[in-house]
């Protein structure tokens, strides 16, 4: 790589409005170490972390509502912080790709499964796998999905499974709408011809232009040319609109102009290169797209947006038309989707999930805006903040996104949103997880709690591994046990300061809590009791499981407490999970998974069917169970 600092003054710019809202620079202060046993390890092998989740997926199909005819395959291994690795599933029935039935299972040092993510709601019972519409009808249809069509693929034959399991056609239309590129995914009922679902791989993102005079960028070079394409972080590159690198006879590049193309490239690249290097040291992250590479750009769209597209970024101009939209937080929001894209469960999703990813292109210039620390783009929590795009000033307030009127509290009405306002909930999340409710600016919460930030880039951290759990229809309550899982993953058990903040985060964005979600602390599933009422023994034998009282369950008529407490010999490792019936399959609702014989549930338990399963995740041993019910 060669790089030189670059000529050329750019434009002043003036920071005294971010400082007159009393913006400061997130704080990056973290917490103390923890000794938790999946703390400071080496990650398990990639080998070794797939082999066990295999065995562990093998021993708990209910879990994953796994039915005869499911085939489950392997998709991706990615490393975590704190030496988690991220074991990704895709499934199919009865050799058909099931469209919402991937899974992720989190792997720490150790070989030991700590935590799960499933998306399917129900085992897959279809009557017939034979379509009655045609393909053909199925591509007429997803074609009248966009305005004008360049091209549409052969449609494939899937099962549907988001929600109630359905047999359907996938069919991927290129063109554009409203004057706007798209790459659409459509999801039509093979039986009935309806649309059941559709997403779009271009995700849409709007900002501010800056210039970052006297900065290096990654360059590269060919005899006595030089190209805006860097030698040491593959992938990153800039172009014009026809998709032609920049060149020139020297290494000194852009004329600090607003309008000038080049001087765009400039930014962009600069703005690449900081995030690169964040995802790196912070996050453990090699590339935008986790396999060492990164995306394209190209600046000069004509008209003020910017978007990526799946292949690459794109990035145009403010709406006086005096400025690329090539800020850090704007070209890091594109790759910020990116990665959301490249990270387990990619895109697919309704307005919820289009919201978060969002949100995440967000979170991620944020980050990259803190990590860079140029004093010509103090970081902050507002996007768009130097574009003043329209008139209007900033496009989002991270910290309160009602401001400009997008919802600060999640709520059922989040999935009929625009994805751009339906941000809200998961944005205000990051910003008091990161910096609390009161930091300066000061974030109101939807609970009326106090709420205590971690810093910016333990937050990152854990938003980050929570990706790594992610699944297709991704929402925010999965997102809340994701993260759960992260931070209980990268620090621990034995001191849950850093997990109890996480959850007050969520608490505060009004995201309730989640069956099964994961708990910090010696008492496991969380709550006192004496676990006295009922007492079962039995005896585990290591990879096996035991149900109590039986494997039908006892039954619970008035809706009420579940409270579990198992006991076993030292040295042995047992898992304890509260099972609900669901139709004739058995669903976890309450886990607690220590590296320990010790563990107890506390769960509100609806009327219904239920056991407890105990596993003996290593060694064999007699336990005791106590138990009480409503």
């Amino acid at each position: 790589m060669r790089t030189r600092t670059l000529l050329g003054a750019a434009l002043a710019v003036t920071v005294s409005g971010t400082l007159a809202l009393g913006l400061q620079a997130p704080s990056y202060s973290g917490p103390a170490a923890h000794t938790g046993k999946a703390a400071d390890h080496r990650p398990v092998s990639d080998a070794a972390a797939r082999t066990a989740a295999r065995s562990y997926v093998a021993d708990h199909r209910a879990t994953f509502r796994a039915s005869p005819h499911d085939a489950f395959q392997h998709a991706s291994t990615t490393q975590g912080a704190a030496g988690t690795q991220y074991v990704a599933y895709d499934r199919t029935y009865r050799g058909l790709p099931v469209v919402g039935g991937d899974f992720v299972l989190a792997v720490d040092p150790s070989g030991k499964v700590t935590g799960r993510s499933v998306t399917q709601p129900q085992v897959i019972d279809l009557a017939s796998t034979a379509p009655t519409r045609t393909a053909a009808s199925a591509r007429r249809t997803a074609k009248r999905q966009v305005g004008r069509v360049t091209s549409a693929s052969e449609p494939e034959l899937v099962v549907f499974a988001r929600s109630t399991p359905t047999l359907a056609w996938q069919t991927l239309v290129v063109g554009t709408t409203k004057n706007r590129p798209t790459k659409l995914t459509v999801y039509t009922d093979a039986t009935t011809g309806k649309v059941l679902d559709s997403w779009d791989q271009v995700v849409d993102g709007t900002g501010n232009g800056y210039y970052y005079p006297g900065v290096t960028i990654g360059t590269s070079s060919s005899g006595s040319t030089y190209r805006m394409s860097d030698a040491s972080r593959s992938g990153v590159s800039c172009a014009n609109q026809a998709g032609t690198i920049y060149t020139g006879p020297d290494d000194a590049w852009g004329n600090g102009s607003g309008t000038n193309l080049e001087t765009g490239c400039v930014d962009v690249l600069y703005s690449v290169d900081k995030e690169v290097d964040m995802l790196s040291a912070w996050l453990g992250r090699s590339g935008v797209k986790g396999n060492g590479t990164s995306y394209p750009a190209r600046v000069g769209l004509a008209d003020v947006n910017a978007y990526f597209d799946g292949t690459k970024t794109n990035f145009g101009h403010s709406q006086d038309n005096a400025r690329q939209l090539t800020a850090i937080d704007i070209v890091a929001h594109e790759n910020g989707h990116g990665v959301f894209e490249t990270t387990p469960g990619g895109s697919t999703g309704d307005n919820e999930t289009g919201g978060m990813n969002e949100a995440t292109g967000d979170i991620f210039g944020a980050l990259t805006e803190a990590y860079a620390a140029n004093p010509n783009d103090p970081a902050d929590f507002t996007v768009g903040e130097e574009a003043d795009l329209v008139g209007d000033g900033p496009i989002r307030y991270m910290y309160n996104p009602s401001v400009v009127g997008d919802p600060n509290c999640y709520s059922s009405s989040i999935k009929n949103t625009e994805v751009h306002a339906a941000a809200g909930p998961l944005n205000h999340w990051f910003y008091l997880l990161s910096q609390g409710s009161g930091a300066s600016p000061a974030s109101p919460t939807c609970n009326g709690s106090s709420v205590t930030g971690v810093g910016i880039q333990t937050a990152g951290r854990i938003f980050y591994n929570g990706l790594l759990l992610k699944t297709t229809y991704w929402t925010h309550g999965k997102a809340r046990v994701a993260t759960l899982t992260a931070a209980k993953s990268l620090y621990g058990t034995t001191d849950c300061t850093t997990f109890n903040r996480v959850k007050a985060a969520w608490d505060a964005v009004s995201v309730p809590a989640q069956s099964g979600e994961p708990t910090c602390g010696t008492t496991g599933g969380g709550g006192g009791g004496a676990c006295t009422k009922v007492t079962a023994t039995g005896t585990a034998t290591s990879r096996t499981s035991t149900y109590k009282p039986s494997s039908t369950g006892f039954s619970v008529t008035t809706a009420g407490t579940i409270r579990g407490c198992l006991t076993g010999p030292s040295g042995v490792d047992l898992d304890l999970y509260l099972q609900k019936k669901s139709g004739s399959s058995w669903v976890d609702v309450g886990s607690s998974e220590s590296a320990t014989s010790t563990e107890s549930i506390t769960y509100s338990a609806a009327t219904g069917t239920y056991r407890w399963e105990v596993y003996a995740y290593s060694g064999s041993g007699a336990f005791t169970l106590g138990y009480d019910t409503p």
